[in-house]
């Protein structure tokens, strides 16, 4: 009986929370490299001039643009997100 009660434990709270944190981290490690995006694009327009780019990480396109300092991407459950510096 105690040993039913722990799987039920395991199953029914502990492995739902950990999916949960994992999404949360997932999503936070998404926009960390978008921040990262915007700062790259910042040092490019600097040294180049451009205007608009791309960066690759972990298989997620991030595309960003000078006006507006924005950057878009696609996350990992598949919504368009748009980041910008105000």
């Amino acid at each position: 009986m105690l040993s039913l009660f722990m799987v039920f434990l395991v199953f029914g709270s502990l492995l739902p929370l950990v999916h949960d944190m994992q999404v949360r981290l997932e999503l936070k490690k998404e926009r960390l490299a978008a921040y990262e995006t915007l700062h790259e694009a910042a040092k490019t327009i600097a040294a180049t001039g451009s205007i608009e780019g791309q960066r690759s990480v972990n298989g997620t396109l991030y595309s960003w643009q000078a006006d507006g300092h924005c950057v878009d991407y696609v996350d990992f459950q598949g919504k368009q997100v748009r980041l910008c510096i105000e």
